[in-house]
């Protein structure tokens, strides 16, 4: 067998700003899998449907449970694995731009990286993404991001 064989190809998906309808989806899904394409890599940012004490960091138009469910029956559809990609250190604005999260900034004046020592930090990620994770439990992987850790943290 192949090496390279063993290996997903990605389409990545960054939903913020203008994120398409489960109707789009529905159309490119089969289109993307014709191109060799196994799976999707999601990065939902502000369209995740959070709730509880993560409420405040979706949009108004944040896809629903419904669709996420619906995006991973389209993708099964097509052969299609998804993978969700949660940023958990760097490019963080999305949650670190609120004012509830403030404090975890690395630098207060820059909203778009997390401060891992902070005591705020590890609870905040934990439940960013125990939530992805509640609407994915059929995905075998998860995507934390963390591709400027070594610069954030100095090495």
């Amino acid at each position: 067998m192949d090496q390279l064989e063993d290996f997903h190809k990605l389409v990545h998906l960054d939903l913020k700003g203008a994120p398409p309808r489960m109707s789009y989806y529905e159309q490119i899904f089969p289109i993307i899998s014709s191109f060799g394409a196994t799976g999707l890599l999601v990065e939902y940012e502000d369209m995740f449907p959070y709730h509880d004490k993560l409420a405040h960091l979706k949009t108004p138009h944040a896809y629903t449970r419904e669709d996420i469910l619906k995006l991973h029956e389209l993708a099964a559809k097509s052969n299609l694995i998804i993978i969700p990609l949660m940023q958990t250190f760097g490019h963080f604005e999305f949650v670190l731009k609120h004012d509830e999260n403030r404090a975890v900034r690395e630098v207060e004046s820059y909203p778009n990286t997390l401060c891992p020592t902070h005591p705020d930090s590890f609870p905040l990620v934990t439940e960013l993404l125990t939530q992805i994770m509640n609407l994915h439990l059929i995905d075998k992987y998860l995507h934390i991001g963390a591709d400027e850790v070594g610069i954030s943290l100095g090495y």
